[in-house]
């Protein structure tokens, strides 16, 4: 029982510094800006989730923050955005919602 216990924290706190979202080619072509930026089409509103803690340990805010910027970029790619802007900061269950946009470039 000892061993399971030690083995579930031991992963917890691992996981509690990955990212776990990989980021795609697709992805990467997409720019993320902290304000709406002008002179581009909207592309639609994506709402992203990532998991934000493990058990009772926590995960690093930053990493949370970069993996739902990923699946923003992600989601975003999908439907043709090369741009997304943050809509609210991220929440306290790791929930956050994006304005997708098509900017020329």
């Amino acid at each position: 029982m000892l061993r399971y216990v030690l083995t579930s924290i031991a992963a917890a706190l691992v996981l509690a510094g990955c990212s776990l979202a990989p980021m795609t080619p697709e992805a990467e072509r997409v720019q993320v800006v902290a304000t709406p930026p002008s002179g581009c089409t909207p592309a639609g509103r994506v709402e992203v989730s990532a998991t934000s803690g493990f058990a009772m340990v926590k995960r690093n805010q930053l990493r949370v923050k970069d993996e739902l910027e990923t699946l923003a970029r992600q989601e975003a790619a999908k439907i043709g955005a090369n741009t997304v802007s943050p809509r609210e900061a991220p929440s306290a269950d790791g929930r956050q919602s994006f304005e997708a946009w098509r900017c020329a470039r």
